[in-house]
């Protein structure tokens, strides 16, 4: 992964042919003290690990695709979790050869030939914490005392 361009937490990223995109991320926002941030792209990838969440067993239904697509949408943010791990939350919306469209959230993401993400960070700290009744770790505010 490249920074094609950074202004003021603003950054255009550039993933290449084999970069896998959710540790990518989650590195660069460690490595720049990111907290908070929200984020978007495109491309092209040939691996994907995505999920569908069934709020019924509070359980994610992964499936493993190996197939060339279109990244058509990338849509998520960056938060930190009540342990302080980097939490990169994303979504995606692909297109096939036949131009039949799925998606779901994004676990792992491999890149095909081109892959775009513009991130743009902001100060301050999203936090999550584990949610009993859905079973998710869901954005929420910040403990007394903590930084916001």
């Amino acid at each position: 992964m490249k920074v094609i361009h950074a202004h003021e937490g603003f950054y255009t990223l550039n993933f290449e042919r084999g970069d896998e995109v959710m540790t990518g991320l989650a590195a660069f926002a460690q490595e720049n003290g990111i907290r908070a941030a929200h984020l978007g792209g495109l491309g092209a990838a040939a691996h994907l690990v995505l999920a569908y969440y069934n709020l019924d067993t509070k359980e994610y239904e992964r499936q493993v695709l190996d197939e060339n697509v279109e990244i058509l949408s990338l849509q998520g943010n960056i938060g930190v979790k009540e342990s302080g791990e980097t939490v990169v939350h994303l979504h995606g919306t692909f297109g096939r050869r036949d131009l039949s469209v799925f998606g779901g959230h994004v676990f792992e993401l491999v890149i095909s030939g081109a892959g775009e993400v513009h991130l743009a960070s902001f100060p301050g700290t999203v936090n999550r914490a584990y949610d009993e009744a859905t079973g998710l770790t869901l954005m929420c505010p910040a403990a007394p005392g903590a930084e916001l």
